[in-house]
C-alpha cells in the first residue's frame, strides 16, 4: 500500500485543476510554465489535459511498479521457504511456523498485488491518455496565438470599412444611373466587379467571423471534451471495480494457494477453420432461328433503317444550322453593343464614379486577402487533421479523388470519386456551376459531377461531405477554354 499510493486505493484519478476556470487557468499557464499566450485561452485548457496525462501516466508506472516488486519478492519468499525445507527436511515444529510463514506472507503479497494491480484499470488509463492525445491534436486547427488573434480581429475590422464604403458608393451611384446587364461599357464593368467582390468580401466577412468564435472558445471546447474523457474513463473503472473479498473467502484463498504453492497448470487454446463455396456455372445464350422469308424481312428492315438514318442526319443538319444562325445573330449583338459602348464616351462624373468604384474595389481585395488566407489556412488543418489515422474515433472513412484545388474550362464537366461510404454524400456548390450525384463502378463509391456554366467566371467551392465525420473542400478556378 505504501508503494501502490493512492493510484490504486483512489484510481478515480483527477487533476485539482480540472474545476478552475478557463481565464484563470491561462493566467497560471503564462505566469507558472511560461506558456504562449493562445486565443481562448487555449494554453490553459492544454495545461490542464498534460497534467492529466501526466497523473495517468504515473498512476501506470506506479502499478508497474507494484508489479515487479511483488514478482521479485515472492520469488526471494520461494527461494527461502525451498532452501529452508530441504535443508532442515521439515521435521521440528519451528521449521513447519517458518514455512507456514513463508507462504502466508507470500499469500499476502499475491492478494495485495492482485487487488491493487488492476488491468483493467490500466487499460482505462492508456484509453484516456490516447483520447486526450486525440482532443488536443483534433483542436489544433484551432491553435492561434493572442496576437495573431488580435491581428485577425483588426482585418475583420478593415474588411468591414471596405466593404460599408464600397457598398455605400455603388449604391449612389445606381441611383443615379443603372445600365443593363449586358452592358459592355467600361463603366458597367467596373459595377459589375463591384458588385461580384462585395458579395465574395461578404461570404469571406461571414466564415471568418465563424472562425474567430470556435478560435474565441477553443479553451471551452477543449476543456468540454476532456470532462467527457474524465466520464468515460470513470465508467470503465467503475465497471471493472473488484468487489471486497470477505475474511472466510480469503481464508480458503490462502490455504489453497499454501497447499498448491508449486502446482501451475497451462491450457492451450485450440484452433479450427472453415471452408468455402462454389461459383455457379454462366447460362448459356439462345440461337436465333432463321425462316424461308428471311431475305424479304431483312430487305425490309433494310430499307426502314436507311429512311430512319436519313431523317436524322436532316435533323442534326437543321440544329446545325439553327445552332450556327443563334450563334451569328448573338455575334452580331455583341458587336453591336461594342459598337455603341464605343460611342458613348463616359462625361467626367461618369468616368471619376467609375475610377474610385475600381479604386474601392481593389481596396477590398486587399483587406479580403488576409482573412481569405488564414481560412485557407485553417481549412487545410482541418483536412489533415481527418486524415490523421491515430485516432479512429473521430476519422470517417470516407476519400475523395482529386482532393487538391483544379482549374476548369466554362463548360466543362468535373468529376470526383467519392469513396468509403455506404450513403449518399451530401454536396454544396457555390458558383456558377451544378452537381449531380452518380453511382460509381466500385462497391461503396460515388461519382459527383460538377457541370460548370457556359458563362462561369472566377471560382466554384465545392463542399462534399460523409453526413458525419468528413468534409472535403475543393475550389474550382474557371480559367479560359483551352484553345484547339
Amino acid at each position: 500500500m505504501a508503494v501502490t499510493g493512492c493510484s490504486s486505493t483512489n484510481p478515480y484519478q483527477r487533476s485539482k485543476r480540472v474545476d478552475v476556470p478557463i481565464a484563470q487557468l491561462g493566467r497560471e499557464e503564462v505566469r507558472n510554465a511560461h506558456a504562449e499566450r493562445f486565443a481562448g485561452n487555449l494554453h490553459g485548457a492544454l495545461g490542464v489535459l498534460k497534467d492529466q496525462r501526466r497523473e495517468w501516466y504515473d498512476s501506470l508506472s506506479t502499478q508497474a511498479r507494484v508489479r515487479a516488486v511483488t514478482q521479485l519478492g515472492l520469488l526471494g519468499i520461494t527461494a527461502a521457504a525451498l532452501y529452508s525445507g530441504l535443508k532442515s527436511g521439515v521435521t521440528t515444529d519451528h521449521d513447519k511456523t517458518r514455512l507456514a510463514m513463508a507462504g502466508a506472507v507470500g499469500f499476502a503479497a499475491y492478494s495485495g498485488s492482485t487487488w491493487f494491480v488492476n488491468p483493467n484499470q490500466e487499460l482505462a488509463y492508456v484509453e484516456g491518455i490516447r483520447e486526450l492525445t486525440c482532443a488536443m491534436m483534433n483542436i489544433e486547427p484551432l491553435r492561434m496565438s493572442a496576437v495573431d488573434f488580435s491581428l485577425m480581429r483588426q482585418e475583420r475590422q478593415a474588411l468591414t470599412e471596405a466593404i460599408n464604403t464600397l457598398d455605400k458608393d455603388l449604391l449612389e451611384a445606381e441611383a443615379i444611373d443603372r445600365y443593363g446587364s449586358d452592358s459592355k461599357l467600361p463603366r458597367a464593368r467596373v459595377r459589375a466587379e463591384a458588385k461580384e467582390a462585395l458579395w465574395r468580401a461578404r461570404k469571406t466577412l461571414a466564415s471568418s467571423e465563424q472562425l474567430a468564435d470556435q478560435l474565441n472558445n477553443s479553451g471551452v471546447i477543449l476543456m468540454r471534451e476532456g470532462d467527457l474523457v474524465f466520464a468515460r474513463v470513470a465508467a470503465r473503472i467503475n465497471a471493472a471495480n473488484k468487489p471486497i473479498t470477505p475474511p472466510d473467502t480469503m481464508a480458503s484463498q490462502a490455504a489453497g494457494i499454501i497447499g498448491k504453492f508449486r502446482a501451475v497448470k497451462i491450457d492451450a487454446p485450440s484452433e479450427s477453420s472453415g471452408g468455402g463455396g462454389a461459383t455457379p456455372p454462366a447460362p448459356a445464350a439462345a440461337a436465333t432461328t432463321t425462316g424461308a422469308r428471311a431475305p424479304a424481312v431483312a430487305a425490309k428492315s433494310l430499307g426502314t433503317a436507311s429512311i430512319q438514318e436519313l431523317l436524322a442526319q436532316v435533323t442534326a443538319l437543321q440544329q446545325q444550322q439553327i445552332a450556327a444562325a443563334v450563334a451569328a445573330a448573338e455575334k452580331k449583338r455583341e458587336d453591336k453593343l461594342e459598337a455603341d459602348a464605343k460611342k458613348q464616351p463616359a462625361n467626367a462624373s461618369e468616368a471619376s464614379m467609375a475610377r474610385k468604384l475600381a479604386k474601392e474595389t481593389a481596396d477590398l481585395y486587399a483587406a479580403r486577402r488576409p482573412l481569405s488566407n488564414r481560412l485557407l489556412s485553417f481549412a487545410e488543418q482541418r483536412k489533415s487533421v481527418e486524415r490523421n489515422g491515430s485516432c479512429v474515433g473521430s476519422v470517417s472513412a470516407m476519400t475523395v479523388a482529386p482532393a487538391d484545388d483544379a482549374k476548369v474550362s466554362p463548360g466543362e464537366v468535373y468529376e470526383i470519386a467519392v469513396s468509403g461510404i455506404t450513403v449518399w454524400p451530401q454536396v454544396t456548390v457555390k458558383g456558377s456551376a451544378t452537381s449531380e450525384i452518380l453511382v460509381g463502378p466500385a462497391v461503396n463509391q460515388f461519382v459527383v459531377r460538377i457541370k460548370v456554366a457556359a458563362d462561369a467566371k472566377g471560382t466554384v467551392d465545392v463542399s462534399i461531405s460523409d453526413r458525419g465525420l468528413a468534409t472535403e473542400d475543393i475550389q474550382l478556378t474557371v480559367g479560359a477554354p483551352a484553345a484547339k
